[in-house]
C-alpha cells in the first residue's frame, strides 16, 4: 500500500480519494482503527522512535462515543486508538491530520465559542450545551434559535428537533443565515461558492484558523451576515464529508495527492 486513509468504509470521501489515487497509480485502502493499529510496530532505537511501516495516513476517525455500550470493545478501541495515535504521530512520512500531544483531533471542538477561543478570535454569541433539546431563553427573541444535534450535526430552527438522539447543542443566529465553506490543506484554500465576499477575505483567515488548531485539512464553515458585510466563525470540521468538499474536488484531489506524495 502507498496510502492508508483510517476511517469508515463506507465514507464517501474516503472512497473518492482511494479512486483518484489508483487513477494517479497508487494503492490506496480504507481501515478502521483497529485494523490499523496492527499494521505498526513502534520501536526506540538510540533515543530515536521507528515507526514500521513507515507510510503516510489520511486521518479520519471521530472521537468514540461518550456512551459505552460494551466494556471490552470501548477497551479494545482505546488501545488500538493509542498505538494508531502514537504511530501516526512519530513517523516521518506525511499524515493529514497529524496527532499532537492535545488530541487526536486537533484543537477544534463542537462548541464555536470554545473553538473560536482556541483559534485566537473574539467569541461571540451564546451557546447551549443539553441531553434535551433546549427550548430557547426570552430574552433575545427577535433572533432565530437553532438546535444542532451532536450525533448528526443537523441544525434546524426551533421549534424544528433535528434527526437525531441527542445530545445537543442550541445556539441564535441571524433570523435568515447564510453561509460559507472554506476548504483548506496546509497553505492552501478553496470558498465554496463565488458569493461577492472577497472582501471578507475568509480564505486566509481560514488557513490562519486551521493552523491555530494545529490541524492540515478541514472545512470552516462561516455564518455571513445578511448584507454580507460581517462573518462569524460558525463551526470546524476535522473530517467534512464529500458533500462539504465536492465543489471544489478538482482542486482538492491533486493538492491531496501531492501532499501525500511530493
Amino acid at each position: 500500500m502507498d496510502l492508508i486513509i483510517v476511517g469508515d468504509r463506507g465514507d464517501r470521501f474516503a472512497i473518492e480519494v482511494v479512486n483518484f489515487a489508483k487513477q494517479k497509480g497508487f494503492v490506496a485502502e480504507i481501515l478502521d482503527v483497529c485494523e490499523a493499529a496492527q499494521l505498526f510496530t513502534v520501536s526506540i532505537d538510540s533515543g530515536c522512535a521507528i515507526v514500521t511501516p513507515d507510510i503516510p495516513l489520511l486521518l479520519r476517525m471521530p472521537a468514540p462515543s461518550t456512551i459505552r455500550e460494551d466494556f471490552d470493545s470501548s477497551f479494545q478501541y482505546g488501545e488500538c486508538l493509542a498505538t494508531l495515535w502514537a504511530a501516526a504521530a512519530l513517523m516521518k512520512s506525511t499524515v493529514i491530520n497529524r496527532p499532537t500531544p492535545f488530541s487526536a483531533w486537533g484543537r477544534a471542538a463542537n462548541s464555536s465559542v470554545l473553538t473560536s477561543h482556541r483559534a485566537g478570535l473574539s467569541p461571540k454569541g451564546m451557546e447551549v450545551f443539553s441531553l434535551y433539546p433546549p427550548a430557547p431563553p426570552q430574552e433575545l427573541v427577535n433572533l432565530q434559535w437553532n438546535v444542532q444535534d451532536l450525533t448528526t450535526f443537523i441544525d434546524t430552527p426551533w421549534p424544528e428537533i433535528p434527526e437525531g438522539e441527542g445530545p445537543y447543542r442550541a445556539h441564535y443566529s441571524d433570523s435568515d443565515p447564510a453561509y460559507e465553506m472554506v476548504v483548506v490543506l496546509g497553505e492552501r484554500a478553496w470558498r465554496c461558492t463565488t458569493a461577492p465576499l472577497e472582501h471578507l477575505q475568509l480564505e486566509r483567515q481560514s488557513i490562519s484558523i486551521i493552523q491555530r488548531l494545529e490541524m492540515t485539512f478541514g472545512v470552516v464553515i462561516w455564518s455571513i451576515s445578511p448584507n454580507l458585510e460581517n462573518s462569524t466563525l460558525f463551526r470546524v470540521n476535522p473530517f467534512p464529508s464529500m458533500q462539504q468538499v465536492q465543489f471544489v474536488w478538482h482542486f482538492l484531489a491533486p493538492a491531496l495527492i501531492k501532499a501525500f506524495f511530493p
